[in-house]
């Protein structure tokens, strides 16, 4: 049970500089995501203490151990390409962290077998590394990093090479092993949103060797508070404030695909809620299976909007709900409950 303070934990290396601060709660599971080349796996080697900070601390539970030994921090790393041993069987891999602490054999087999068990791999003690599949691995790979019974489980991107099916299975026995111990602090490392709003208790957005944001799956796709930050964390419509007329201090408007409804006759509802872009030009359809991704010009504009058919006329009304408006200045976000009571649905 343990709550992680990263206080100003800085690395320059290669031309790169990472500062980060970050705070995450006892029992929570927290997801790291950003671009390729952020820091996100250099985070997660700097907390196991696999690599020195040239600055900043880390805390604990209160405690600094900034510079104490991996061995010594309660800290478990699950590696993206699980980091197996090929000359133990699975077995060997599981118990290898208690025969470092001097544990006897006998418990050793004991408890990999109760690890093996509790990762749903009963009977593969004996079976050699090389004879695994990819998820049979992953699941070694997490008892091995559970036996030395930590307080912290760090996963670097622990389902990328899988395929899509597994991926989706593996991601929910994860959050399963994280919900059945007590108090497991658990950091996930992914470039994947979709993986990470679906798992994640928290989404910590870095960017350029900074955590730019932390909030909930629903906080960060829905009010993001910047606009590098809106684009990252899902699809949607980026256009200039000055094509509205929008009493707000704002130079973008952004939406996300599923806040435009499509309207191919004329509007005859109270227009008050939305804002209406008519006119719009239907240039794409992709089937998505449950809805259809449409691509639309508006006044030579692109805009993004989700259907659940597909339109029968070429040109259509884009109804926006006004309350789903992300407004940015400076690539920053405005203080958007006093734009829904300000904004007016007109076109100029």
């Amino acid at each position: 049970m343990s709550h992680l303070e990263l206080n100003g934990l800085s690395l320059a290396y290669q031309g790169f500089s990472l500062s980060v601060d970050l705070s995450v709660n006892e029992g929570e599971f927290l997801t790291i995501i950003g671009p390729s080349g952020s820091g996100k796996s250099t985070v997660l080697s700097l907390i196991a203490g696999l690599r020195e900070p040239s600055s900043g601390s880390m805390l604990i539970d209160g405690k600094d151990v900034t510079n104490l030994p991996a061995q010594k921090r309660g800290v478990s790393l699950v590696f993206q390409d699980y980091a197996l041993f090929p000359s133990m069987n699975v077995e060997g891999n599981i118990g290898y962290a208690m025969k470092l602490r001097h544990v006897k054999r006998q418990q050793r087999q004991e408890e990999a077998k109760a690890l093996l068990d509790f990762v749903h791999l009963p009977g593969y003690g004996k079976r050699k590394v090389n004879t695994l599949s990819g998820g049979e691995a992953q699941r070694v790979a997490l008892a091995r990093a559970l036996s030395s019974r930590p307080s912290i489980l760090l996963l670097d991107e622990p389902l990328s090479a899988l395929d899509a099916a597994l991926r989706r299975q593996m991601k929910d026995e994860i959050r399963r092993i994280h919900d059945a111990q007590p108090g497991l602090t658990t950091i996930y490392v992914t470039h994947d949103r979709e993986e990470a709003f679906s798992i994640s208790d928290r989404i910590a957005i870095m960017m350029d060797g900074h955590i730019r944001m932390v909030g909930t799956p629903e906080e960060v796709y829905r009010k993001p508070d910047s606009l590098a930050t809106a684009l990252f964390t899902g699809e949607g419509t980026l256009l200039s404030a000055s094509l509205f007329d929008l009493s707000i201090d704002a130079d973008q408007v952004f939406f996300r695909p599923e806040s435009v409804r499509l309207r191919e006759h004329a509007w005859s509802n109270d227009s008050s809620a939305w804002l209406l872009l008519e006119g719009a030009e239907v240039v794409s359809a992709e089937f998505l299976g449950s809805r259809y991704l449409l691509g639309l010009s508006w006044k030579g504009l692109p805009l993004i909007a989700e259907s659940p058919t597909r339109p029968s006329t070429r040109t259509v009304t884009a109804s926006i709900l006004k309350s789903a408006l992300m407004f940015f200045k400076d690539g920053q976000a405005v203080n958007q409950v006093l734009v829904q009571s300000r904004c007016s649905g007109g076109n100029r």
